[in-house]
């Protein structure tokens, strides 16, 4: 029997390295600010000579907010990666919740269409929904949040329409954060509760032996640790496994303006039981741009694929020009942003072996992006429209 394995990806564009992301999340806030109630994105095929099929779309999400309820809701897509296979896309329906802030409150996501499929007289489907549950302190600082499953199987006997309902609640994954006075985040939490089976018209979970399963639960350990110096700036940042062994350690360090001067990581103990050298970041600060150039340990298993990288950014924090250069194999990567009014409309890739790959951006009297195409060699390959009502 083959084994393949499954990698659900949410299909989305997203720029790294953009102070204003050419493509908003759409939030609560995002609908209000832009005076919108609804937003969608196609994308639209070509043909081989990189023009436009007629009629021919596919829907990569639409996104709509309700005032009344403080919801926004719609249909996304992710794209699902089977190795050996290809890959294939999906669609989900989602609803989030917020509060008259803004402040997200819960997220919802099941898929859009149910498979079901009939066995030795039984019709069987699956209903699922992954829940994220947010809760906030006096000062709207985030202080939980908590990712489940809510499974739900169905097995319906075909002659007599009865159903048998099996309901539970898939190994809840809890985050809890610990703030200093200053509203700094000092301390991260984790831990995986059991897996629950509920009750249902057909199934009591008491005096039911697995009715409570714990195959992958831990209880809460400290995941992340914060420090700040007088300045509150960030110095330290530490990582720990569930097993209370350190992780990975980031040192930070400033200059006499309260600048970002250096960033170094270390990583390993929980595999050496000392650190090893991951990267080391530096920052060169001038009136009109500033430049970061990271160098990556490209000799351990636990190191970066990228031995330098060099981005450059404007004195609006905009992204001008990013470089990558690997040795093993020998390669680079070359990136050009082109900016006007603070947005982004052209990134020019070009890689050693002489590709040129380049993307455009459209955008209407709002600001707002409307359009994206990706050219490779100076033939269009992909073309993305957004629409708003």
């Amino acid at each position: 029997m083959k084994n393949f394995t499954f990698y659900i990806l949410t299909f989305f564009t997203i720029l790294v390295y953009a102070q204003q992301p050419n493509e908003k999340n759409w939030n609560y806030n995002d609908f209000i600010d832009n005076y919108v109630n609804k937003v969608s994105k196609y994308s639209i095929q070509l043909r081989k000579n990189g023009k436009i099929k007629k009629r021919d779309s596919t829907l990569l999400f639409t996104k709509q907010i309700d005032l009344k309820n403080k919801t926004v809701f719609g249909i996304e897509c992710s794209l699902v990666v089977v190795t050996h296979v290809g890959t294939h896309l999906t669609w989900n329906k989602f609803k989030n919740y917020y509060t008259e802030n803004g402040l997200i409150l819960k997220t919802t996501s099941s898929p859009l269409e149910i498979e079901k499929t009939k066995e030795f007289g039984f019709i069987k489907y699956n209903e699922n929904k992954d829940e994220t549950i947010y809760s906030y302190d006096t000062k709207e600082n985030l202080v939980s949040k908590e990712y489940r499953t809510i499974n739900n199987h169905y097995s319906i006997y075909e002659s007599s329409k009865d159903t048998f309902h099996l309901k539970s609640i898939d190994r809840p994954e809890i985050y809890e954060y610990v703030y200093n006075s200053d509203n700094q985040e000092i301390k991260q939490y984790h831990s995986v509760d059991s897996t629950r089976y509920l009750r249902t018209k057909s199934y009591n979970p008491e005096n039911k032996t697995d009715a409570v399963t714990c195959s992958y639960c831990h209880s809460k350990y400290l995941n992340i640790e914060r420090k700040y110096d007088e300045e509150k700036n960030l110095i330290e940042w530490t990582s720990y496994t569930r097993e209370n062994k350190l992780h990975t350690k980031r040192y930070y360090y400033y200059d006499n303006q309260n600048r970002l001067k250096k960033q170094i990581d270390s990583t390993g103990w929980y595999v050496y039981n000392k650190p090893i050298w991951k990267s080391t970041k530096t920052y060169e600060y001038d009136i009109n741009q500033t430049i970061e150039i990271v160098h990556n340990n490209t000799e351990s298993m636990i190191g970066g694929y990228f031995e330098q990288e060099i981005t450059v950014l404007d004195a609006n924090e905009n992204v001008i020009r990013d470089n990558k250069t690997a040795n093993y194999p020998k390669e680079s990567f070359d990136y050009i942003y082109e900016w006007k009014n603070g947005k982004l409309i052209e990134r020019t890739e070009t890689k050693s072996n002489g590709e040129i790959i380049k993307q455009k951006f459209e955008y209407n009297h709002r600001n707002l992006i409307t359009e994206k195409s990706e050219y490779r060699n100076g033939k269009r390959t992909e073309l993305i429209r957004y629409y708003y009502e």
